[in-house]
């Protein structure tokens, strides 16, 4: 048999060193793979604490408005609803020694109390009159309470008898307290004169005012002359 030449023998030889080489090292590669530890697990994220939960929000403060009628007195006001008077100067940006006037709104800390209703009796309630009827700059009804005890006119109505309709607003009467319903408006109400912003006068001779309960129950009539 002839020889080999020398070159290509060490060429075979280097041949399969290189592929028992790549042998081995596919080898070892797969067995390490299937013999590697399982990775760590993954540390959980601590949720970040909310900064809501550090700083909640403010709740807005719960105040209703008190309309100051005549003979009130700050520390009076303050006795009736429950409060401080500290407080009602603070809220209302007054000093101790302000006045107060009739009709100034004044905030009061907390809900506003709920009028007990009041079982009127015959003539507690009464229209006394409508004074310059036919012109509007100066028609006015006028309407009397002689009862006992605060009377809540809120929702209350004041009609004609003919499509016209005054609705009270948030307003109550002492004893012995009386209001004016002008037709005309442009003006605020006060405690005392109440605005209805018509701008032509409604009543006239022979025309009936009828004052009625939020239940529209008819509590006083008044026929203008």
């Amino acid at each position: 048999m002839a020889k080999l030449p020398w070159k290509r023998t060490l060429f075979y030889l280097a041949l399969n060193v290189a592929v028992s080489a790549c042998t081995a090292w596919g080898v070892l590669t797969l067995w390490g793979r299937s013999h590697l530890p399982p990775p760590p697990p993954t540390p959980a994220i601590a949720a970040i604490p909310s900064m809501e939960a550090h700083n909640p929000p403010t709740a807005t403060p719960v105040v209703f408005v008190y309309t100051v009628r005549r003979g009130d007195t700050l520390s009076g006001i303050a006795q009736r609803f429950g409060v401080g008077v500290n407080a009602l100067l603070a809220l209302n940006r007054l000093q101790a020694d302000t006045p107060l006037a009739v009709g100034q709104a004044l905030l009061i800390p907390g809900k506003a109390p709920t009028p007990t209703p009041l079982a009127l009796q015959p003539g507690d309630l009464t229209i006394d009159g409508v004074l310059g009827a036919g012109t509007l700059e100066d028609e006015r009804v006028i309407i009397t309470y002689h009862g006992n005890g605060s009377l809540d006119l809120q929702n209350w109505q004041l009609d004609d008898g003919r499509g016209h309709r005054y609705t009270f607003p948030p307003l109550s009467l002492e004893p012995g307290g009386a209001i004016q319903v002008w037709t005309k408006g442009g003006h605020q109400d006060t405690v005392v004169n109440l605005y209805w912003g018509l701008d032509k006068a409604v009543w006239a001779s022979g025309a009936t005012v009828t004052l009625r309960d939020p239940n529209g129950h008819v509590v006083a009539t008044y026929a203008v002359p």
